[in-house]
């Protein structure tokens, strides 16, 4: 049986993660509020599989690079070590959620303005392309399989 818990927490991530966040994928606006939007659901994904309560302090870090190892495809998790460059954590969701820029080994497209083949893979100058539509699917496929880890032990 589902605990209180976790019915919100499967119904945050339908409302919001799979709902909302896809319609504003589909606009041609706001590539970085796109972006934005994906770093505090990767987050909220990783404070969905930490042990601690959700409001704990002090595990940004730890909650994002656990939600990309843990429910993100394989291409994703050697950006969440602590010595790889970029590293997502560090130079995608710090800068972009506190200073609304990617960090220097990060660059930010909208599909349109690239296309979808170029998603992790590096600028001529050095920099990891993100395109936000194609992380955003990911993130929607880490949503899903999260929804099925609290089924599966609610």
């Amino acid at each position: 049986m589902d605990t209180p818990k976790s019915v919100h927490l499967k119904d945050q991530i339908k409302k919001v993660i799979l709902g909302d966040y896809a319609r504003i994928m589909e606009t041609r606006e706001s590539t970085l509020g796109k972006f934005i939007l994906i770093a505090v659901g990767i987050e909220f994904l990783g404070a969905c599989l930490d042990r601690q309560h959700l409001n704990a302090t002090g595990r940004s870090e730890k909650r994002f690079n656990t939600a990309i190892r843990e429910l993100f495809p394989k291409k994703y998790h050697h950006f969440s070590r602590q010595e790889s460059i970029p590293n997502l954590f560090v130079d995608f969701r710090c800068p972009v959620i506190h200073q609304f820029r990617p960090g220097k080994s990060v660059i930010l497209y909208s599909i349109e303005d690239i296309g979808k083949q170029s998603h992790l893979l590096y600028h001529a100058g050095g920099s990891l392309i993100l395109v936000a539509e194609e992380f955003y699917k990911d993130l929607a496929g880490a949503g899903v399989e999260m929804i099925k880890r609290i089924e599966s032990t609610g």
